[in-house]
C-alpha cells in the first residue's frame, strides 16, 4: 500500500518527497482504473442477463439521492416534460402539480394510492379518445393558464389521457414571459447542511 510522505519526512529532500507523492498518486490512479473496469464488467454481466444498462445507470444516480432530493428531482423532470409535450398521456404527479400552486414539499409530492390505481386503468380510456380530443384538451389547458386558473382546475379524470394534455397545455402557456425562468421550473430543495455556501 502506497503512503504519502508526512511533513518533515525525507530530511527536507524535495526531489525524493516529490517522487513519493507522484508514485502515491500513480498507485491510486491504477486502483481507480481497476475499480472502473470491475464496474464495467458488472454492468456487462447485467446486460447479458437482459437488464437495461441505461436504466441501471439511472437507478444508480437516483440511489445516491436522499428521499427528498429524489422526489424533488422526479417532480422537476415531470414539469420539464410537460413543458415540451412529453407526458405521453400520463398526467403530472401530485408533486409536480403542487409546484405550480406553491405547495410542493417532499411530504406532499407522492401521488395518492387512488391516483396510482386510476393511472393503471387509464389505457382503455386513452384508446377511446381521438387525437382531436387530446389536442382540444391541450388548448383548454393553455386557455386556463392564460385566464389565471390553477393547474389543479383540470376538469379531466386522472385516468383520462386528456388530463395529461390539459396539463401540458397549461404548463406551456404559463412557462415563461421570455424574461426569466418561472419559479416552478427551479429546484426548491434547500442546500444540505455542512456544504459550502449553505445558509
Amino acid at each position: 500500500m502506497q503512503t504519502t510522505p508526512t511533513p518533515g519526512s525525507n530530511g527536507g529532500n524535495a526531489p525524493a518527497m516529490l517522487l513519493q507523492f507522484i508514485q502515491s498518486i500513480e498507485h491510486d490512479e491504477s486502483e481507480i482504473a481497476e475499480i472502473k473496469e470491475r464496474i464495467k464488467d458488472t454492468k456487462r454481466s447485467a446486460k447479458e442477463y437482459g437488464f437495461d444498462a441505461k436504466v441501471i445507470n439511472q437507478l444508480l444516480r437516483e440511489r445516491k439521492m436522499d428521499p427528498a432530493e429524489l422526489q424533488e428531482h422526479v417532480s422537476l423532470c415531470e414539469v420539464y416534460r410537460a413543458s415540451i409535450g412529453m407526458l405521453n398521456g400520463t398526467p403530472l404527479g401530485e408533486g409536480a402539480r403542487r409546484r405550480f400552486v406553491g405547495e410542493f414539499t417532499p411530504e406532499t409530492s407522492s401521488a395518492p394510492e387512488s391516483e396510482q390505481r386510476a393511472e393503471e386503468q387509464g389505457k382503455e380510456v386513452a384508446e377511446a379518445i381521438s387525437a382531436e380530443g387530446v389536442e382540444k384538451a391541450r388548448q383548454e389547458g393553455r386557455d386556463a393558464a392564460q385566464a389565471g386558473k390553477k393547474i389543479l382546475d383540470n376538469p379531466y379524470l386522472f385516468a383520462d389521457v386528456r388530463r395529461a394534455a390539459f396539463e401540458e397545455g397549461w404548463v406551456q402557456a404559463s412557462g415563461s414571459d421570455g424574461m426569466e425562468i418561472p419559479e416552478a421550473f427551479r429546484r426548491k430543495s434547500a442546500k444540505k447542511p455542512g456544504k459550502k455556501g449553505a445558509e
